[in-house]
């Protein structure tokens, strides 16, 4: 649990890293006031709903019907609902099918839903930290007030720094990795061939 939130963490924190490098983040303070509990807590019960339902339940068992691989596929087609968050744009719809792929990985990989539930909560709790939107939503607070000023495509422009080319960058380098993993230690399931006798 502590590894899934740690990674999830990580890969926004390395993407932000990056940015400043770039110029394209300044920290402008540091503060909780308008971080709540409540809102964090608002965090946890909408990954959990979205994980529990999307990974636990419908991945689970397309993967036992379908196979691995269309299990996938799938998924990350029914993640594309993301789009419908304010301030998308086209981009966003690649990002929610590489969403929808390291998020299965994550899955696939434990066969449970612990490490992608805390990996998306690890995901969720860093933008906001790092003064950023969350899914294009502009209220769930801010621990860290900076200034992402820069290219759209590298700062995520309204939607928030999961829509830069960085963060999707980093975060299909990891359902790579892990589909890469999967394969070498054959947790990649085959679509079952339904034969019919005569």
């Amino acid at each position: 649990m502590f590894g899934g939130f740690l990674i999830g963490f990580a890969a926004i924190s390395v993407s932000i890293f990056i940015l400043y490098l770039l110029g394209y983040y300044q920290i402008i303070s540091i503060g909780s006031d308008n971080y709540s509990f409540k809102l964090f807590m608002t965090l946890v019960v909408a990954a959990l709903i979205e994980d529990l339902f999307t990974r636990g339940l419908v991945l689970r068992e397309l993967e036992n019907w379908l196979g691995t691989n269309l299990a996938i596929l799938i998924i990350m087609i029914i993640e594309t609902y993301h789009i419908f968050n304010p301030n998308t744009t086209w981009f966003s719809f690649f990002m929610s099918l590489c969403w929808g792929f390291t998020m299965s990985m994550l899955f696939v990989y434990t066969k449970r839903v612990w490490l992608p539930f805390f990996f998306h909560l690890g995901w969720n709790f860093a933008q906001p930290f790092y003064g950023s939107n969350l899914t294009g939503l502009e209220d769930m607070g801010k621990i860290i007030h900076a200034k992402f000023e820069g290219p759209v495509l590298f700062t995520g422009g309204g939607i928030g720094i999961e829509d830069s080319i960085i963060t999707v960058s980093i975060l299909l380098s990891i359902g790579v990795f892990l589909y890469h993993r999967s394969s070498k230690e054959g947790k990649i399931i085959k679509r079952k061939t339904i034969r019919i006798g005569v």
